[in-house]
């Protein structure tokens, strides 16, 4: 299709050609399908026409007014022989709020506020028949002075009932005061999260030519701004059985303006505001400075010719993250227009997990319990959050970044209490050694104790580092009689060591980790070892 822009010059002409033309009613249908992205969604519409023979046009009016024009797709079926010929959009200015959810809200909105405007006129009118009342007992005296004791007796009860009842009725009213300002409040609020202000919306014209009269079914398709999705998962953990149980479910939220009733929902992970084309890598120019030019006018010149491509790095980067797929909602889905979060199960899956302990005791003497898994989905895990449950109690809250199909999952699901861990400071030591070379030298030594409380075996990591020298001047080593790790630089961080061992239940385990630091005497100050060089 032609796009629409084309048609915007001879709008007048359109118009003019419209009033002549037949225009088919529509007979009714509507949204049938959205597909949700994360920052907009793809609406499909249908509508029911009934079709003239010849030349005509079909109105479609109330289409939201951020409808992107240029997205607009149109398609029919039915009468024979009907071809669409082009479309128009108009704006149509209206008087009332656009939004339903908005027209509802700001409709009860003016219920509640005459409502107290009632109530406040009610107060008011028995604020004066009180004050009338009190300044009859204070004038009773000179308005009747011959009254006898028994006359009085009952004018003062009179005046004290009328008091009393017009007391009771400001309370009442206080009371209703009270409970439809919090009934504005609400609404308020409501409105407040639904605000759009927008009393516009889009007609679309569809010309068509049909061969015969009859029946036909118009299809719009349309994106429209004010919809997103995002992933939520739910962990949960059987330490008896080894399993866990995977729930992924989609949090999804719409203001289009239009309310969804009765939809296939599908949610898709493509990122259309990314757009399709990849950045281009800028050439990188250096060279070597004149030399009259200053040190610092070189310095500054050689950040400017890096500056330049950065910003193309950085979207290329923001490229490589996506995996595009797409998830069906089961069942058919209404959402109101109101941006409210409703959740949908999308997945359930069950995983047998291999369980452990991991510490760091040089931070904690805390182990805590791990779950690892190979994720077997059929698509990319999407980032998010994940709530933690361990043997039906909530362990905590985590977020999980993109795991592909085939990559390892671990979790944490809180402090194990059964696995006790002591962290002791074994040796600390500080001097000076050499005699030709000189060398000062720090080596440090601590023993950790584990004991496993569990009545099952379990595999325990211990965590800890070395110090990483950044100047070839300094030596690292382990300590002698220090237990080999399992593993160096874990997860890529320099320095970071591991030792993984199998802990029967009741049993209990030391290792043993020291290191020794040398540096040349004339080297003053090595940073990084201050809390422990002395």
């Amino acid at each position: 299709m032609a796009p629409l822009c084309r048609y915007l010059p001879i709008a007048a002409l359109i118009l003019g050609l419209a009033a002549i033309l037949p225009l088919a009613p529509a007979l009714g249908n509507g949204i049938t399908q959205v597909t949700v992205y994360p920052d907009r969604a793809n609406v499909v519409r249908e509508q029911t026409v009934e079709l003239d023979a010849g030349e005509g046009v079909v109105r479609i009016p109330a289409l939201p007014a951020r409808l992107n024009p240029e997205s607009l797709r149109v398609r029919a079926e039915g009468a024979g022989g009907v071809r669409l010929q082009h479309v128009e959009t108009r704006t149509v200015h209206g008087r009332d709020l656009a939004h339903p959810g908005e027209r509802a809200l700001a409709e009860a909105l003016r219920t509640a506020q005459d409502e107290r405007r009632n109530l406040s006129d009610g107060r008011q009118a028995q604020t004066l028949k009180l004050g009338f009342i009190e300044r009859l007992s204070e004038n009773a005296g000179a308005v009747e002075p011959a009254l006898s004791p028994e006359q009085w007796h009952r004018a003062w009860g009179l005046i004290g009932d009328g008091a009393l009842d017009t007391l009771e009725q400001i309370a009442r009213i206080d009371k209703d005061l009270r409970d439809v300002d919090a009934e504005i409040a609400r609404i308020e609020r409501e409105l407040n999260a639904l605000r759009t202000d927008r009393r516009d919306s889009v007609e679309a014209g569809v010309h068509y030519h049909a061969d015969a009269a009859g029946t036909a079914l118009i299809t719009l398709e349309y994106e429209v701004p004010g919809a997103t999705w995002a992933p939520r998962y739910e962990a949960r953990l059987d330490t008896d059985g080894a399993t866990l149980e995977w729930v992924q479910r989609a949090e999804v939220r719409q203001n289009t303006g239009e309310e969804w009733h009765d939809v296939v929902l599908y949610l898709s992970t493509s990122r259309p505001a990314l757009g399709g084309s990849l950045p281009e890598m800028q050439s990188w120019f250096i060279d070597i400075a004149p030399p009259h030019r200053a040190p610092q006018r070189r310095e500054a010149d050689a950040l400017g010719m890096m500056a330049a491509p950065a910003p193309v790095m950085d979207k290329a980067v923001l490229e490589t993250t996506g995996f595009t797929s797409q998830y069906r909602v089961p069942g058919r889905v209404s959402l109101p227009a109101d941006n409210r979060q409703q959740r949908f199960l999308l997945a359930t899956e069950s995983h047998a997990v291999e369980l452990s302990a991991r510490a760091v005791p040089a931070l904690s003497t805390d182990a805590y319990l791990f779950a690892e898994t190979v994720f077997e989905g059929a698509t990319p895990m999407l980032p998010g959050t994940v709530n933690l449950f361990q043997d039906g109690q909530l362990a905590g809250q985590t977020r999980v970044g993109t795991v592909a199909p085939g990559a390892v999952l671990r979790l944490a699901f809180g402090v194990d209490d059964r696995i006790e861990i002591r962290h002791e400071l074994d040796r600390d030591i500080t001097g000076r050694e050499g005699l030709l070379r000189r060398q000062q030298k720090l080596e440090r030594g601590y023993r950790f104790t584990l004991n496993n409380r569990h009545d099952r075996a379990l595999n325990v990591t211990v965590l800890d580092r070395l110090p990483v020298p950044r100047d070839e001047r300094i030596k690292v080593e382990l300590s002698p009689g220090s237990t080999l790790p399992a593993e160096r630089d874990v997860d890529g961080r320099l320095g970071v060591l591991a030792w993984t061992t199998e802990l029967q239940a009741g049993g209990e385990e030391e290792i043993r980790f020291g290191y020794v630091v040398s540096w040349p005497e004339d080297v003053e100050t090595i940073h990084g070892l201050e809390p422990f060089w002395r």
